[in-house]
């Protein structure tokens, strides 16, 4: 990652959000704390690395509801879920909003360390994944319309000439049109070209 992670912990009550950012600290790992949900949307940076640490029971908004509104977001910090109530439906939610971990208040320093350090490698993967996507939408998104044309029907198997025939063009537009959106794309097979598609999730409609 480009920037040292940051542990970000969202807790309405005060005298624990500085115990557990102290704890936090004392592994090395910088902090930033909000009292609230608000106070963390606020300033809430998708670019910024890091993982959040969550307690479930706040006012006004809860942290089940901040956690499903970030895992709408193309990029969300992995979340840690915290509660001082060991509520098992509210565990599975979590877990299928995306959380990373879910910990009871009790929890040792061990458990805490591996939450975190889980969370960490899941933000530097989804950043790795997330970069590589925009990288493809940048490749594709060169592709001018005639070319995009060209590309669907290739990607359906069509030959140059059923393809020339149904776009009404010659022969040679459409192999000129697919050599250049070969080389915009950086690919010199069709297996490449496919795979590529693919793997940008490019799909005839």
């Amino acid at each position: 990652m480009s920037a040292s992670p940051t542990i970000f912990i969202v807790d309405d009550d005060p005298d624990f959000l500085e115990s557990l950012s102290a704890l936090v600290q004392s592994m090395g790992l910088p902090t930033k704390l909000f009292p609230s949900p608000d106070d963390y949307l606020k300033q809430f940076d998708p670019d910024a690395p890091g993982c959040l640490i969550l307690d479930v029971r706040m006012p006004h908004i809860s942290g089940l509801a901040l956690q499903e509104k970030l895992a709408s977001l193309p990029l969300c910090p992995p979340v840690i879920i915290m509660t001082g109530h060991a509520e098992v439906p509210t565990a599975l939610r979590a877990m299928r909003q995306g959380a990373v971990d879910f910990l009871q208040k009790t929890f040792s320093e061990t458990e805490l360390y591996e939450a975190i350090q889980r969370a960490l490698k899941h933000d530097e993967e989804n950043r790795v994944r997330y970069a590589r996507k925009q990288e493809l939408a940048t490749k594709f998104g060169q592709l001018s319309p005639a070319e995009r044309q060209v590309l669907d029907q290739v990607l359906r198997g069509e030959a140059n000439k059923r393809i020339a025939s149904s776009l009404g063009v010659s022969r040679r537009t459409v192999e000129d049109r697919r050599a250049r959106l070969m080389q915009k794309l950086a690919v010199e097979t069709l297996a490449d070209l496919v795979r590529l598609a693919i793997e940008a999730g490019v799909h005839d409609e």
